[in-house]
């Protein structure tokens, strides 16, 4: 009698565990996500001339719309893609300046539910800053690009088996060197001048997910 309640209580207890793994994340689950993210960053623009260093220290601001893909690869771990475009704001907010962060996101899952998650993803990759500045006679126009670094942490609710809300809080980095500026419609080589934007700063970022 008692080997058979021992029995049953196993049994019991697989089948709880097994309701319990039911997770966000496993090995073959695709994710997607599109969403919105707000950010404030320190920046430091830095130019040589002539051999004589300059550098400037501002504030600037982001909003991005981050499109996420990324395949299970096993239970606590999955890799994709991220493609970020968005508009950047110095401290002057009076440039039309477009922003993009491409790159592969390694995530971890530290807790993987039923329907919650609580994540940790790298972000490496590239980034692409164009800087235009309109003014009455002078119309500027410069192109930055260069490598990002990101970490972030977030978590993860899903409201049925395939549609949930992701929030992360991110930290990102960018070093963008001057790949090309104009004044006017006229070219100049950016070898005449050493120029490079760094950025450091946090993003809060919310999306709509999806996985299958």
């Amino acid at each position: 009698m008692n080997k058979h309640l021992a029995i049953t209580a196993i049994f019991l207890v697989v089948s709880g565990t097994a309701d319990l793994v039911a997770q966000v994340n496993d090995k073959g689950t695709f994710h997607a996500s599109v969403g919105i993210a707000a950010g404030g960053h320190a920046t430091t623009y830095e130019t040589t001339l002539l051999g004589v260093v300059n550098s400037e220290n501002d504030g600037a601001a982001t909003v991005t719309y981050p499109i996420e893909l990324g395949y299970g690869l096993g239970e606590r771990f999955s890799l994709g893609l991220y493609i970020e475009p968005g508009v950047y704001l110095d401290s002057s907010a009076s440039e039309s300046n477009g922003l993009t962060l491409v790159g592969i996101q390694p995530r971890f899952y530290i807790v993987n539910g039923d329907r919650f998650a609580w994540m940790a993803s790298l972000h490496l990759g590239v980034s692409a800053l164009r800087y235009d500045v309109d003014e009455p006679g002078n119309r500027t126009e410069a192109k930055y690009s260069g490598a990002n670094l990101g970490l972030s942490t977030g978590v993860g609710y899903y409201f049925s088996d395939h549609i949930g809300l992701n929030l992360q809080l991110r930290y990102v980095g960018t070093t963008m060197p001057l790949r090309s500026w104009s004044v006017n419609g006229v070219d100049f080589d950016p070898d005449l001048i050493d120029a490079k934007l760094t950025t450091r700063g946090v993003a809060l970022q919310a999306s709509l997910a999806f996985k299958f």
